[in-house]
């Protein structure tokens, strides 16, 4: 009588690196190169290098002056870039918040092939001079200070410092013809819904144009009153949250993009409120002073509701803990 063979059951090899969250060993062929970058000592490192620095300073500011003016005039002069003194401190905020994350720089000396981006700000500038567009100017001097920064650290230094590089267009004004053509699109939006909003509250308002007729009184939503200078400011908030975030790059993005309907509705409610405030006063002087305040009020509203709407996001959608299979393991 034949005899029966067990059945022998396959035996499953596991790698125990695998528990541990590590990953597979590379190939023995590929021979994995030391990082070239070092994290000297601020202190030291300005030390040994401050006139050199100091000679970069100095001459980025003697080369770019005209521009630093224009620039500095338009904050002074237009009230809707009158946020660009505090752009400068709010980018090295960013950088100071993400020092933990810094990777270092070059300890291979200057990194030659970040001139070609002093370079291409060169080329910009140049471009902007021919063509008498200041802003193509000051653009290029942004573009001059990441090609700096890739040089002089590194470009794993010049990833890193993207965010806070990047924050500095903020400071420069927008183009006019994209700021004629936001501010005109910005008008008729806010006139559409500060319309439909009177007319909730229960006032008779017709749109025509840019105008708002409330009864026999006249509303003219004029470009200053477009929302324009609240919609940078709060874009700019955004950003600046968004950067200093630990959050992922889809909650990052939703706050930067919430500022569209937040900017519009801080906007349409001052002209909501001032239509109204209107109906209960004829005095020409009182009515000039609810324009001014309600203006000014827009300001902590629109910022305001841009922090509702990212402690909302915050709360809700919490980011999760993530865990691995060697915190099961307990040990022997």
């Amino acid at each position: 009588m034949a005899r029966r063979r067990k059945k022998v059951r396959p035996t499953i090899a596991i790698d125990q690196r695998a528990f541990a969250g590590e990953s597979e060993p590379r190939s023995r062929s590929k021979k994995t190169e030391a990082s070239p970058l070092c994290r000297p000592s601020p202190m030291a490192w300005v030390a040994s290098h401050g006139v050199f620095l100091f000679v970069l300073l100095a001459a980025m500011a003697y080369a770019y002056w005209p521009t630093l003016q224009w620039v500095a005039e338009n904050w002074i002069r237009e009230p809707d870039y009158s946020h660009g003194w505090i752009v400068l401190p709010l980018a090295l905020s960013i950088a100071l918040a993400r020092r933990d994350s810094f990777p270092g720089i070059s300890s291979g000396g200057v990194c030659w092939s970040g001139l070609w981006l002093v370079g291409f700000a060169i080329a910009v500038r140049v471009v902007g001079r021919l063509i008498y567009a200041d802003f193509m100017d000051a653009w290029s001097f942004v573009f001059l200070i990441g090609g700096c920064v890739w040089v002089v650290f590194g470009r794993a230094a010049l990833v890193w410092s993207i965010p806070a590089i990047a924050f500095l267009f903020f400071a420069i004004p927008i183009p006019y013809q994209a700021e004629s053509l936001l501010s005109f699109q910005l008008q008729g939006v806010a006139t559409a819904i500060s319309t439909a909003g009177l007319r909730v509250i229960g006032q008779p308002a017709v749109a025509e144009g840019h105008l708002i007729w409330v009864g026999a009184e006249k509303l003219n939503i004029e470009p200053a009153c477009s929302g324009l200078r609240i919609f940078v400011g709060l874009m700019a908030t955004a950003y600046y949250f968004a950067a200093v975030s630990a959050r992922n790059w889809g909650d990052r993005l939703v706050l930067i993009l919430s500022v569209i309907p937040v900017a519009l509705v801080a906007n349409s409610t001052r002209i909501v409120a001032t239509g109204w405030l209107y109906q209960w006063t004829q005095s020409a002087d009182l009515r000039h002073a609810i324009h001014d305040y309600s203006g000014l009020l827009m300001i902590p509203l629109g910022f305001a509701l841009m922090y509702a709407v990212y402690w909302y996001w915050s709360t809700v959608y919490r980011p999760l803990e993530q865990v691995v299979a060697r915190d099961f393991l307990q040990p022997a």
